[in-house]
């Protein structure tokens, strides 16, 4: 019975995982980047404050 790593730091199953459902994790990862862009860009009020000061 061999306990050794794979070369590149990850398991068989995850790969298989992988390959059979697409990379979830970084497709989840993107999907958060891109809600927080939002969040901010709806949050943001600076635009605002200049037009009220002008």
């Amino acid at each position: 019975m061999s306990t050794a790593m794979q070369p590149s730091g990850t398991t068989p199953i995850y790969e298989e995982l992988v390959e059979k459902h697409g990379d979830v994790l970084a497709a989840t990862r993107e999907a958060a980047e891109h809600s927080q862009l939002k969040a901010s860009q709806a949050l943001d009020w600076s635009d605002l404050r200049r037009r009220h000061h002008e």
